[in-house]
């Protein structure tokens, strides 16, 4: 049985990301992209993402019973789009967790995976725009694990 299965289907508060222009060309910048006015690197949706949920990631390690000092890893990201980011527009965010898996591994031990779905709306739009699902791994002692 595992004791983080409660937390599947539990919502982020949720909230607003303005993509700044200034932020859509830095971020073009960094991944050697050609910034344009128009339109923002898609990958910036992870960024509107986490910073809108309206959860910061120590509260997230905290629904798992883990710190910053737990080991936690980035396990993988999915993104999907459905239209184009433009510098200046503002996104809704809201999120769910979809999924908190406990594995054992020989090699690895015990860890729980959780996923969370955040998807991300214009402000005056009722469709996502983007949706980003992300798993974390997060390692268990063999006290935690039992």
């Amino acid at each position: 049985m595992n004791r983080y299965a409660h937390l599947i289907g539990h919502r982020f508060p949720g909230g607003r990301f303005t993509l700044t222009p200034h932020m859509a060309w830095l971020w073009a910048d960094c991944v050697l992209s050609t910034p344009d006015p128009e339109q923002a690197h898609p990958s910036l949706s992870y960024q509107a993402a986490m910073r809108g949920s309206g959860l910061t990631i120590q509260e997230v390690f905290e629904l798992m019973d883990a710190t910053s000092d737990s080991g936690v890893m980035f396990g993988e990201v999915v993104l999907d789009y459905f239209g184009t980011l433009v510098p200046g527009d503002t996104y809704v965010l809201e999120g769910v967790i979809t999924d908190v898996t406990r594995k054992t591994g020989r090699r690895a031990g015990t860890f729980d995976l959780l996923t969370f779905e955040i998807t991300g709306r214009r402000e005056d739009e009722a469709d996502p725009l983007f949706a980003v699902a992300t798993t974390w791994v997060f390692p268990r002692s063999e006290e935690a694990a039992a």
